[in-house]
């Protein structure tokens, strides 16, 4: 017994290494993508760290610059010459540097996590597969159930890939584009044809009130009225061919930043609950989660993530890099730049305050 449960534990802490290998990962990603643009822009950055807290190697390059790894794996930095400071009278200098080379700088960070949720939803969506919608069957009343099995309707094991012109890049969306719907829509299904490949099908679907019954996960029977198409569903994995990946990322990687900015406005509403978001040690804790159901989704998790990054650190909140633009742009329209002091200040109780939140929401959300 005591060995099945330290067999459970080392499992477990196996996984919160991989969580944390995976986080580390991408702000790293964001890091490098400061880095990288302040090298080519000939910015002088002083540390490069991967980690926060104290140092536990590190290594001087030959201008002075340094790379270091740091013990706690919730972060990393780019250390420019003079980004907070004034009076610095280094060309090189952060603050000293043209304001539309500051802003690429500042945009990096996020531009890279992008493109690398971009990368890895090409891998994901061919090695892997997408998880899509299936018919399963349409319900005796069902409004389409005259059409159900024939080439102008529903058929088994049909995935929904467009409704009324709107590709279904997430699941979540399926309900609202239904609802949002004229009761008869043009709906893409991908089918499988003589040959065993799937090719799009173009159909006129309806939607009207039906009574359903089905078993559930649970094994326990479901059953009600519902107004919509009718159908019952299955999710299942559909691997995109390599063309089709490529097509798919970029868009599914703009549907999911839109998605986070939706559920931080609806924080804002109320329309999203604070125990639906979290800090790093939530983050950390749903990929352990994740992991268990295999890598197909934590790859998908990482695509989430990464977006969830360049997204987030785009916004205009202090201590941000969007908050940072917009001082640029400040500096930029008006020739003259707001005091660095007092922009030091914002950032620095902007940072504080945002670390406040994340402890809050992670404490919250287990209390």
């Amino acid at each position: 017994m005591m060995l099945l449960s330290f067999t459970g534990f080392m499992a477990y802490f196996g996984k919160i290494l991989i969580a944390l290998v995976i986080l580390l990962f991408m702000i790293t990603v964001h890091e490098f993508g400061h880095f990288i643009a302040g090298k080519l822009l000939k910015f002088k950055i002083n540390e490069f760290a991967v980690g926060m807290g104290p140092k536990i190697f590190s290594k001087k390059a030959k201008d002075g610059q340094v790379f270091s790894l740091r013990a706690i794996p919730l972060g990393g930095f780019c250390a420019f010459e003079g980004e907070d400071e004034a009076g610095n009278s280094s060309p090189e200098a952060f603050n000293n540097q043209k304001p539309w080379k500051r802003i690429v700088v500042l945009s990096a960070g996020a531009i890279f996590n992008f493109v690398s949720a971009v990368l890895i939803a090409i891998f994901a969506f061919g090695f892997f597969g997408d998880t899509v919608l299936k018919i399963d069957k349409v319900f005796d009343d069902s409004i389409n159930k005259a059409t159900y099995g024939t080439d102008i309707g529903f058929c088994e094991e049909d995935i929904i890939y467009s409704i009324d012109g709107k590709t279904v890049f997430l699941l979540q969306d399926i309900p609202s584009y239904i609802a949002n719907a004229e009761n008869t829509m043009s709906v893409v299904v991908l089918r499988k044809n003589e040959q065993g490949k799937n090719q799009k099908v173009n159909l006129t679907v309806k939607k009207g009130e039906y009574h359903y019954e089905y078993v559930d996960d649970n094994g326990e029977t479901q059953t009600g009225t519902a107004f919509g198409w009718g159908i019952q569903n299955i999710y299942d994995k559909y691997k995109f061919g390599f063309g089709q990946s490529i097509i798919r990322s970029v868009p599914y990687c703009c549907r999911a930043g839109t998605y986070i900015l939706e559920t931080l406005g609806g924080l804002i509403t109320g329309k999203v609950s604070l125990n639906d978001v979290g800090g790093p040690i939530t983050t950390i804790d749903i990929t352990t989660q994740v992991i268990d159901t295999g890598w197909g989704n934590t790859f998908f998790l990482i695509i989430l993530i990464s977006v969830n990054l360049a997204v987030f650190n785009l916004l205009p909140l202090p201590a941000l890099d969007g908050a940072r633009i917009v001082f640029v742009l400040i500096e930029w329209i008006f020739r003259k730049p707001v005091n660095r002091r007092i922009e030091a200040m914002v950032h620095t109780v902007g940072l504080i305050v945002l670390f406040a939140l994340v402890i809050i929401l992670d404490v919250a959300r287990y209390i």
